[in-house]
């Protein structure tokens, strides 16, 4: 009966003191379980708060840029207003004879898609010719006859060109021809003013009935006939 009631105390003691720590093993797994849920909060309201700022500054810089476009229209509408009127009076003064005017003669040539290039006889070579039309004319100085610049007034003229090549196996160029109206003495009719390989710029002196031709001299070239790729033009300086 001792021997009994003694390993019944011992199992009551052995049950006791095991249960013991799963009691505080629960407590310690609720107390862990109680942190990350905390700063999980804080974690969010980090996030929502950094979100708001984020969207605040947006519409803070949209609204900044609509305002600076708005002043800029603003600006841009005064200043047209302003330069209109200013023209009218000006256009007004010069049809009352208060102020003259001054035009200065201008002609720009443009290349004519709408042609294609032609095969011209110069010394005793065939150049190639490009199709002109007229892109910009001012005065009565210059005008264009058959692909080429007409003076009808004595002067200075300053003569650009520019030619776009599409032809990657030979290296181009074209040449700038003045065809003289009146000729003295042993003098060439047919001189050549420049030679350039894309584009040039230059001062010259043109007579009366003059002629300024550009030619490519190679018997076939292949170029663009775009009109901002391929001009010619002039305008006088005095």
């Amino acid at each position: 009966m001792a021997l009994v009631g003694l390993c019944h105390l011992e199992i009551i003691v052995s049950v006791t003191a095991a249960a013991m720590p799963l009691g505080n093993l629960d407590h310690r797994l609720e107390n862990r379980q109680g942190v990350p849920w905390g700063l999980v909060v804080l974690a969010v309201a980090a996030l929502t708060s950094s979100s708001l700022s984020a969207l605040s500054l947006y519409h803070m810089l949209a609204l900044q840029a609509e305002m600076e476009g708005l002043q800029a229209e603003v600006g841009r509408r005064r200043e047209e207003q302003w330069g209109a009127g200013k023209l009218l009076q000006l256009h007004q003064k010069a049809e009352a004879g208060e102020v003259s005017v001054f035009v200065q003669p201008c002609l720009q040539l443009m290349a004519d898609n709408q042609r294609t290039t032609f095969q011209k006889c110069f010394g005793l070579d065939i150049h190639t010719g490009i199709p002109w039309q007229i892109g910009l004319k001012r005065g009565e100085a210059l005008d264009m006859n058959d692909d080429t610049i007409l003076a009808k007034e004595d002067g200075f003229y300053f003569i650009y060109s520019q030619v776009y090549y599409t032809d990657s196996r030979f290296a181009m160029g074209h040449i700038l021809i003045r065809r003289k109206k009146n000729v003295v003495g042993d003098e060439s009719q047919q001189v050549i003013l420049f030679r350039c390989i894309q584009n040039m710029n230059s001062i010259v002196i043109l007579e009366v009935g003059d002629e300024v031709e550009l030619l490519i001299p190679r018997s076939l070239a292949n170029l663009s006939l775009d009109s901002d790729s391929t001009f010619f033009g002039t305008f006088k300086l005095s």
